[in-house]
């Protein structure tokens, strides 16, 4: 758990700033980052507590852990989905 939660979790948080504005780009970022962080931290809380909850039922956390497992994927896929598929150009660096 220790690996996964610290190379897998919050050692992926950095890029959530990057990718939500490779996205998003443009005046509303702030907002939209801003929303997204909320949901981040609303998912961050929500974990442990529906982690004990299938814990209470199930008296293991294996479905749990496969649980999150699943969520991980689909918020990769998510994100791989939502991104630009052209390259976009950057001022002073177009040869």
């Amino acid at each position: 758990m220790v690996v996964a939660q610290g190379m897998l979790g919050y050692a992926l948080t950095s890029v959530m700033g990057p990718i939500v504005a490779q996205i998003f780009e443009g005046p509303h970022y702030g907002s939209i980052f801003g929303a997204v962080t909320i949901a981040l931290t609303g998912g961050g809380a929500a974990g442990p507590w529906a982690a004990g909850v299938i814990h209470d039922i199930t008296g293991s956390y294996r479905c749990a852990f496969a649980t999150a497992t699943v969520c991980c994927l689909i918020s990769a896929l998510a994100i791989w989905r939502a991104a630009p598929r052209k390259v976009r150009l950057v001022p002073g660096r177009v040869r």
